[in-house]
């Protein structure tokens, strides 16, 4: 059973970097068109008009650097010392620490011009060209993404979260809950850290609650349900669906 797991993740691994070298090759092809078509602008004289900037120039044709993540930048994370679009990506490639956090990058590099600098509270655009590399930035958890999801950072559960309009923090159960949870659940002193009742693993970067009060990770859930599964694993209480609320 672990050697057909380790093989699947070998294989995902594999594909993964597959698409990301393509991506990087269409990105530098990309700035090999930019460069050139600055220089021929450069050149011209009679025009009189601005020569485009780094910034401007390639907004048309930058994409993301993975499917994980809206941004324009890949980070570096010290057990490996290499750059990847995002720490799932890392997770997902054979670097043995397969579980590494967005905090724990250390660099980022801009994927307009490849600029390398420190992931600080100024990391949000690119020291050499200005590029910003994604709508929202959270420099405690160090999360480069798009505001689609509407994250914020929650001072009191320390990460950032997503769906700020739909969620609010119990400090009983000290964790961020759907609204329609609030005063409709039954709180726990801490419970938000208790164990995913499904994988056994700290619920709380992905908690998701259930009618009987029990936590449990959204994917799990998600898994659960789609599995057929319609009680709660441990005390057979009935599920109900539930928004996730955790990036």
């Amino acid at each position: 059973m672990k050697e057909t797991e380790k093989k699947r993740k070998e294989e995902r691994a594999k594909k993964e970097q597959q698409a990301r070298d393509r991506k990087e090759k269409e990105a530098r092809e990309s700035r090999e068109t930019e460069c050139r078509s600055e220089r021929v602008e450069g050149n011209d004289t009679s025009g009189g008009q601005e020569t485009p900037t780094q910034n401007s120039a390639g907004a048309e044709v930058r994409q993301w650097q993975c499917e994980h993540y809206q941004r324009l930048c890949r980070v570096k994370f010290p057990c490996c010392g290499r750059f990847f679009p995002c720490h799932r990506c890392h997770n997902n490639s054979r670097c043995p620490n397969d579980n590494c956090k967005a905090r724990e990058a250390c660099y980022v590099e801009c994927s307009v011009c490849n600029h390398r600098q420190e992931i600080n509270q100024d990391a949000h655009t690119c020291a050499r060209c200005k590029t910003r590399f994604s709508a929202y930035f959270c420099s405690v958890c160090k999360h480069f993404t798009g505001e689609d999801k509407a994250p914020y950072h929650c001072t009191k559960c320390g990460i950032c979260r997503i769906y700020k309009d739909r969620s609010f923090h119990c400090d009983v159960c000290n964790v961020c809950l759907d609204k329609r949870l609030e005063g409709r659940h039954s709180c726990r002193e801490n419970s938000g850290h208790d164990e995913c009742c499904i994988c056994l693993e700290d619920a709380f970067s992905g908690c998701q609650i259930l009618p009987c009060s029990h936590k449990v990770h959204r994917e799990c859930a998600i898994a659960m349900i789609q599995s057929g599964v319609r009680s709660c694993p441990i005390c057979r209480h009935p599920l109900y669906s539930q928004t996730g609320m955790n990036e």
